[in-house]
């Protein structure tokens, strides 16, 4: 997506309260999901806000207003050797009461995941209470966040990184979409140089030095296992 592309995405999303999306497209991530119709795959883009920017989304429309913005302690839902999951609920004076909740994989996540259980979790579950109240929430991202689509990206790019199985091929270490190249799956650096991802174990090409450097490719998109719920 161009900036342009962005800004008209953000504009089809309603206004909350004193704020517009629009004001706030820097925050606004562009993710690729691939999809398969006939015989050939299809890529298509959706933009999500990060966490980040649905608080600055939230602050500032509290602040135009003089109202109220109240964050709880996050509440454990359940603490497992395999995972940690949080609710976080917020009330506004404008909007009342909604409550996001969201997991982490303590063993089966992203490295993020279970080295900073807690900080994930409970972050995820900000955005997603505050996507409930109308913020960040733009067309085709659904209440997750920028943060929860990369996690899960990685993860599964950790399941499927050796180009088997249905899932999406990313490199962990860039956070970027693997496509086909050679006889494996890579995504091209700004150098020009192909990386193949810390958990692709396919086998790289020969090596060529006709390649011209491009911009890396947007990534690739999976649902996330977190959900939210909202309270009137």
């Amino acid at each position: 997506m161009t900036r342009e592309e962005i800004l008209a995405l953000c504009n089809k999303a309603h206004d909350v309260g004193s704020v517009k999306h629009a004001d706030f497209v820097d925050y606004i991530v562009v993710l690729e999901s691939r999809r398969k119709v006939g015989n050939e795959w299809q890529t298509v883009e959706h933009g999500y806000m990060a966490v980040d920017g649905k608080l600055a989304m939230a602050n500032d429309d509290h602040r135009k207003q003089g109202k109220r913005l109240d964050f709880s302690d996050p509440k454990i839902l359940a603490d497992t050797p395999e995972q940690l999951t949080l609710q976080v609920t917020i009330t506004s004076e404008i909007y009342g009461t909604r409550h996001g909740i969201a997991t982490s994989r303590k063993k089966s996540g992203t490295p993020a995941e279970k080295q900073f259980s807690w900080e994930v979790a409970e972050t995820s579950a900000i955005g997603r209470a505050l996507a409930a109240m109308g913020y960040g929430l733009l067309p085709g991202a659904g209440l997750a966040s920028a943060e929860d689509m990369l996690r899960a990206q990685t993860a599964n790019g950790q399941a499927n990184g050796n180009g088997n199985g249905n899932g999406a091929r990313s490199c962990s270490i860039h956070q970027a979409v693997l496509e086909p190249h050679g006889k494996g799956w890579a995504h091209r650096l700004k150098s020009g140089a192909w990386c193949y991802g810390a958990n692709n174990n396919a086998t790289p090409p020969a090596r060529t030095t006709t390649a011209k450097p491009r911009a890396s490719a947007p990534q690739t998109v999976t649902p996330d296992a977190a959900s939210t719920s909202t309270q009137p």
